[in-house]
């Protein structure tokens, strides 16, 4: 009889420490994807304010540019280079909404993505906003996606 209560005792403690271990490990996997999130969303907020300090001309030559443009050597240069962002890849996307004629005051569209991969699923982060001639509006987060 003492056997098998040894023996049921030492199967119950088993089950409990691999379910402990089981969720440690989830909770891992969740802190790592939050942090790859905070990074992504501080990274596209200091590109965004890169170029709102930058002159509406440099704009328009972006957005003359084939489109994506590709920003991925800003990670080095802000230095946000680290073990977790040796994934990201970082591009923007400027449309020409109107053209700067006088009158007219010219506006464009500027869309920033971070992407990156995690355990085989991609996900992204995206920062939209619009400059004019005289400044830039709000930015927007659109949101991330597996």
């Amino acid at each position: 009889m003492t056997m098998a209560e040894v023996l049921i005792a030492a199967t119950l403690l088993a089950f409990v420490i691999m379910s402990s271990l089981t969720a440690l490990s989830q909770a891992y996997a969740f802190t790592h994807h939050a942090r790859m999130i905070t990074l992504a969303g501080q990274i596209v907020q200091s590109v965004m304010e890169d170029l709102r300090l930058r002159n509406f001309n440099d704009l328009k030559n972006y957005a003359a540019q084939s489109q994506p443009v590709d920003f991925s050597s800003t990670l080095v240069s802000e230095r946000f280079s680290s073990s977790f962002t040796q994934g990201f890849a970082l591009s923007g996307h400027f449309t020409t909404m109107v053209a700067s004629a006088p009158p007219q005051i010219g506006k464009i569209s500027v869309t920033l993505t971070v992407t990156w991969t995690e355990r085989g699923s991609t996900f992204s982060r995206v920062l939209l906003t619009y400059f004019t001639e005289r400044g830039l509006s709000d930015y927007y987060y659109v949101g991330w996606a597996p």
